[in-house]
């Protein structure tokens, strides 16, 4: 029977994708092993005005520091082995939450920069919360690799962030699908990235265009993560 890491979640940003990403890892990682892994989550108890201004404006993002630096000590002193955090937008400060503990966190950029040279592709749409897109996240892993990036005009880059907060509260609907299914289709691209974790809910699939979803990218690097010792 394998052996693995405990995995640490920083979570509840937004709760419905953590409770995907959770179901994600374990069925995986008991495939491979056959038994449940070991998983602590810390739920980040952010105040949703905080949240939604990052979301939807890139406002006041610091705000959020505190309590995900909050959850990354917690984790640690449970006994996690490493972190990950299933949710872009957050890593614009994955530097100072790296240095705050003393275990590995995995970058979802990072991770998503690797698969995308792993497939050879050379250019994707972007779509993500007003603070991905205004912080370039992805910009450096990205270009550095040769891959170029196509995000959304100021208008729908609002929309995208309206949809987001509408996920992260579960009060979306399907018009927010098929808003969602237009902006992307409105990108004139053959490939996307969800560059936000809760556009996954929306299941978005379009002819034609090949979709990946960074909640995904993420699941199984935690899972490889996980039976490395």
């Amino acid at each position: 029977m394998k052996k693995y890491k405990t995995l640490g979640i920083i979570g509840g940003l937004g709760p419905e994708t953590t409770a995907h990403f959770y179901l994600k890892v374990v069925f995986a990682c008991s495939k491979i092993s056959g038994k449940r892994p070991k998983i602590l989550i810390s739920n980040v108890a952010v105040p949703l005005k905080i949240e939604e201004k990052l979301i939807t404006e890139a406002k006041n993002i610091r705000g959020i520091l505190p309590f995900v630096i909050d959850s990354a000590i917690q984790l640690e002193k449970g006994g996690a082995d490493f972190i990950v955090i299933p949710c872009n937008t957050v890593h614009v400060f994955i530097d100072e939450i790296r240095k705050s503990v003393n275990i590995p966190i995995l970058s979802i950029i990072e991770e998503t920069s690797k698969f995308l040279v792993d497939k050879k592709i050379k250019k994707v749409g972007l779509l993500g919360t007003s603070t991905t897109i205004k912080n370039k996240l992805f910009d450096k892993n990205l270009k550095d690799r040769g891959i170029n990036i196509k995000i959304s005009d100021n208008l729908n880059q609002q929309k995208i962030g309206i949809i987001i907060n509408r996920l992260v509260n579960n009060n979306h609907n399907s018009k927010d699908r098929l808003s969602l299914l237009k902006i992307i289709n409105n990108l004139n691209v053959n490939n996307v990235v969800l560059a936000c974790t809760d556009l996954q809910i929306l299941k978005p699939e379009c002819k034609g265009i090949k979709i990946f979803d960074t909640m995904d990218i993420l699941a199984k690097a935690s899972v490889r993560e996980q039976f490395k010792l």
